[in-house]
């Protein structure tokens, strides 16, 4: 094998030998903490247990920690993530948007567009649905109620059409 290599018996001989070095002891004295840490702290990447290492009086480098992790498999285990459904209820008897962003009008009562918002009043919340014109951007209609219902809405639109009279 020492031919195969090109290296001497004795060279062989003398680092089998040979005690480790203090890095090569710093760094297995690392990795045995960062092990221990991560299967603790599962949820903690290796940023994480870089700042908590750090914290602890262990000196310790992103980098090197990354490795460690990598080498031995370990991952954060991060909750799961919100996925968005195609189908809602909420998107259920939604209009198409015919504005497509466009929030611009060329005259007044060409173009109106709705909003509901919520207000808290000591221990109740109460409902607000706005209708506002694009063209002056005036408040023409709103309504308030305890419940956010279809009659919240049709308030509103009541109110903004009695209002501006298109």
């Amino acid at each position: 094998m020492c031919r195969v290599l090109e290296v001497s018996a004795s060279g062989f001989y003398r680092w089998r030998g040979r005690k480790p070095s203090q890095s090569s002891v710093k760094h297995e004295q690392l990795e045995q903490q960062v092990v221990s840490y991560a299967r603790y702290k599962a949820r903690y990447g290796a940023p994480r247990l870089v700042k908590e290492l750090n914290a602890l009086g262990i000196s310790c480098c992103l980098n090197t920690v990354a490795s460690i992790l990598k080498a031995r498999g370990i991952r954060a285990r991060n909750g799961k993530a919100f996925r968005y459904s195609p189908r809602t209820e909420a998107m259920t008897n939604v209009a198409d948007n015919l504005l497509k962003r466009r929030f611009d009008a060329e005259k007044t009562n060409e173009c109106w567009t709705t909003d509901i918002t919520y207000i808290w009043l000591k221990d109740k919340c109460l409902y607000l649905a706005t209708v506002m014109d694009l063209y002056s951007r005036a408040i023409v209609g709103w309504s308030l109620d305890p419940s956010m219902t279809e009659r919240l809405i049709t308030q509103a639109l009541r109110i903004a059409l009695a209002r501006r009279q298109p």
